[in-house]
This record gives structure tokens, sequence and C-alpha cells, in this order.
């Protein structure tokens, strides 16, 4: 994946879509960061991102023949940004696939731990149908070449530093010509397991992927049994 190198990188708990009307981006109104372990005892996390209103902070004046990604008009229009692999539904994005079995996620190591989804170019145009996140930007637009770093900071939460490319497909462009970048700080709020497992094996499982079980215990989100953080 190629490095994203941004004049400026947005301030904490904010995103940034450089060449867009707002070279400090827009304040994250909502953010998630939570795991699941599939059939196979794969970890994927899931993250789900809001911006604030594009507005909230003001409106520059539009300049006169801007396209739509520099015209302020046009981000108004569109209210805020939705960036999630699970907003639109459970089984619409993957997600960054976090650790196999074997291989783990260093949920306590020092060292940042870093996760990609969708390198470009895709190999086929179908490919857009099926990538690990959705975007609502300027439309429904599509979103690739995605990387996430966790830093693990002294009160367990991690900062989150999440980028990527962004296609304004809403317009039938196709081009992964723009860019964006969030920094955030959360906790992993919980890992979903299949229903199928049992206690024990839900706990094989968990060890399998994640150097930290102990942190977890079982639980339930929205009905779901899920390991959640041991209080």
């Amino acid at each position: 994946m190629e490095r994203i190198d941004l004049e400026h990188d947005p301030a904490e708990g904010r995103i940034v879509f450089p060449g867009n009307p707002w070279p400090a981006g827009h304040a994250i109104e909502e953010f998630a960061w939570t795991g699941r372990i599939d059939e196979n005892g794969n970890l994927w996390f899931d993250l789900h991102l809001r911006s604030a209103e594009y507005v909230a902070e003001g409106e520059p004046e539009s300049a006169e023949g801007a396209d739509d990604w520099a015209s302020p008009r046009v981000w108004r229009d569109c209210g805020s940004c939705t960036l999630s692999s699970t907003y639109w539904g459970e089984d619409d994005g993957t997600g960054f696939l976090a650790a196999t079995p074997g291989n783990p996620f260093r949920l306590k190591a020092r060292a940042p731990q870093r996760l990609t989804a969708d390198p470009l170019p895709l190999v086929e145009f179908d490919q857009l149908e099926y990538l690990a996140f959705n975007i609502y930007l300027l439309g429904h637009d599509s979103v690739a070449d995605q990387e996430v770093i966790f830093t693990r900071r002294p009160d367990g939460a991690h900062d989150i530093e999440w980028h990527g490319r962004i296609a304004l497909t809403y317009a039938d462009d196709t081009e992964f010509r723009h860019r964006f970048r969030a920094r955030i700080t959360a906790p992993l709020e919980y890992i979903r397991y299949p229903a199928s497992l049992s206690p024990e094996e839900a706990q094989d499982h968990l060890q399998a992927v994640l150097d930290a079980p102990e942190l977890f215990e079982t639980g339930l989100v929205d009905g779901q049994p899920a390991w959640v953080p041991r209080r």
C-alpha cells in the first residue's frame, strides 16, 4: 500500500479530506471499534465513524467553477460522512482482518499494530461491490486502499490512525483520486462470536487470536454472545 503523506494531519478526534473546503477537517461525533470471530476462528475488526455536519464549524466561500470536491455547497447539501463496516448491515462490509488462529492480534503490545484492507489496484471492477467498508460522503461512494494503526495507551485504550482512498462512485467516478485520514482514541468495545460455540470453544477461539483473553469475559451484545471487557 502506498503511504499517504498529507500536508495537515488531523487533530485528535477529527477526520480530514485533503482538498475539500475544510483543511482542518471535521469533528468525529460517533466512533466504535468492535470485533467478531467468524466460523473459521478468524478475528475481524469493525470500525464505525460518523462525522459532524460538514458546515458545523462554518461554511467557506464558494470558488467559482469549483468541482464537487472543492464546492462547499455540494458538501453542505450532503450533510455529514458515515464510514463504516457495520452501519448498512452486519454482512455489508468485512472490516479489517485482525488475526488468524495462531497469529494473534497483540492488544497489550506497545508497538503499533497495522492492518490493511482492499489494496489498490483492485483486481476486478466487481470488487467495488464487495469492499471492506462503505462510505456516505458526497453520496454513496467507495473507499479502498485502507490502513489502520492501533497504538496502545497506558490506560488500555488505543490511539487509532485510519486512512484510505475514496472514489466518488455516486457520480460514476471509479478512480480512487481522493483521500481521507482520521485520528481518534477508543477502546475495543467487545468481540462477538458465533452462537454455535460452547463457552469452552469460544474461549479456545479467543485465546488463538488475542494475546489478552484475560481482559474479557462472556456477555451479550444485542442478544448475541460476545466477549466484553472484564469489569
